[in-house]
């Protein structure tokens, strides 16, 4: 299995069997929030048996927010039941509307309540796709009348052409999900403004999160995710907001969305950002790794934000390998949906209560298997001819003599060169261990050539 495979399966183990955190609710309030500018930078993820559920008592966290009257009726956070004193937000659309002329879009921007917001500058957002020309973006700006609406009129249509309607606001960012203005048609979007708050106790904030480990040839790579839930009416900015990594960390990644929301890396590790809207959010996804020189144990402390009271560690695993995170269950072994062996351990905290840190150990891994060793010495039996060879051809007379040697040489390290070319495609040697001996032998077959020319 590919590695970014490996990191959605597991992902997908995790959210696939809580709903909540895999797709939006059936209730068009528990609608995830691209009005919020949603990042779609983690894929939906499918895991391993998991509770999955918010601990009793959330969203207890904060005192304000606001709620409705009608709170009661609320989403959860799996879209069943009611989560008491949970906001329950207003609808977003964005759909053709045959009342308006063809090429226009309308856009009437509403508050929390669902009452027009008046004299608020729009912006519509333009990509258009041409094979000829490739992408461009160009943008439109208007302002809402005293309904709430302002209309874009005469626009392209068809394929080529995507539209997106955004509104910056006290440093938020309200987004509709991007779509396309069929040929002949209009569309109306609803969008929804809220107050906007960088109080993670205002606005009710509650995330779960989610760290999957993976050996690879000379490093530890990881994948954090985190699901944020807005309980309340404000629109949250993080502010502050960071993630401690372990000192040493490298190749951090993390794939930007359509929205705002995201992290930012950091020397000692990832700051949070964004607009995170009422109501459930996408799922935010980073990777980082560390190195790894062989050892039977690799222990670290991962930083969390604050309000997590789920957190999910899963390593995938060999046979003996063994998952310690303290203060967690023990880990229990799990199938993805590609047949990967996974450790996984979930720890839930009560009501008001919240995880800051995770600190993990995975124990018995395998040392790095022959084949790496072997490739090692490939490389260092290559440069060892190659310096024999040029040793060797400076004392002896005669050119045929020279080329003869060249030609043993070099046959015996293009044998070198096909078996490590092998051990690579069967994933035995990883990528650093491949590029260096393969450089290696290359630079030994370059030099008995010249050999030949002198």
């Amino acid at each position: 299995m590919r590695p970014r495979d490996l990191c959605v399966a597991a992902t997908l183990v995790v959210f696939s069997v809580t709903p909540a955190f895999a797709q939006p609710s059936a209730q068009p309030s528990a609608r995830p929030k691209p009005a919020a500018s949603a990042s779609s930078a983690a894929p939906p993820l499918a895991a391993p048996p998991s509770s999955g559920a918010l601990p009793p008592g959330h969203p207890s966290m904060g005192s304000g927010g606001g709620a409705s009257e009608d709170a009661d009726d609320a989403a959860g956070p799996h879209g069943q039941g009611a989560v008491p004193g949970a906001f329950q937000p207003p609808e977003d659309t964005e759909n053709e509307d045959p009342a308006l002329p063809p090429g226009s879009i309308a856009v009437d921007l509403r508050d929390a309540d669902d009452k027009p917001i008046a004299h608020e500058g729009v912006t519509l957002g333009i990509l258009v796709q041409s094979i000829a020309k490739g992408e461009s973006r160009t943008h439109k700006l208007q302002q809402t009348d005293a309904t709430g609406r302002a209309v874009f009129a005469q626009l392209e249509t068809g394929s080529g052409f995507a539209y997106r309607v955004t509104v910056p606001k006290d440093g938020a960012t309200f987004a509709a999900l991007p779509f396309q203005l069929p040929q002949g048609k209009a569309m109306r979007v609803v969008l929804h403004l809220y107050p906007v708050t960088r109080d993670i106790k205002e606005a009710r904030i509650v995330i779960r999160g989610v760290l999957l480990a993976e050996m690879r040839d000379d490093r530890v790579q990881f994948q954090q995710a985190f699901q944020v839930y807005n309980f309340g009416r404000y629109a949250w900015v993080p502010d502050g907001i960071f993630v401690t990594l372990p000192p040493g960390f490298t190749a951090f990644n993390t794939q930007q969305g359509m929205g705002d929301q995201g992290v930012d890396p950091e020397k000692t590790g990832a700051r949070l950002r964004g607009t995170f809207g009422p109501g459930q959010q996408q799922v935010i996804e980073f990777r980082w790794q560390l190195p790894w020189s062989g050892e039977s144990e690799v222990e670290a402390d991962v930083g969390l934000p604050p309000h997590v009271p789920v957190m999910q560690v899963m390593a995938a695993a060999s046979q003996k390998m063994r998952l310690e995170v303290d203060g967690f269950p023990p880990a229990q072994s799990h199938k993805d949906n590609q047949g990967q062996n996974l450790l996984v351990t979930e720890r839930q905290l009560g009501s008001g209560e919240s995880l800051t840190s995770v600190h993990f150990a995975l124990r018995d891994l395998p040392t790095p298997g022959p084949a790496r060793w072997i490739a090692t010495a490939t490389a260092a039996c290559a440069v060892l001819i190659g310096l024999v060879f040029a040793s060797s051809g400076v004392k002896r007379s005669g050119a045929s003599g020279r080329t003869g040697d060249a030609k043993s040489a070099r046959k015996q390290l293009l044998v070198e060169l096909e078996e490590l070319e092998r051990a690579r495609a069967a994933g035995e040697v990883g990528p650093k261990t491949y590029d260096r001996a393969r450089r290696e032998i290359i630079d030994a077959i370059a030099r008995t050539l010249q050999k030949n020319t002198e």
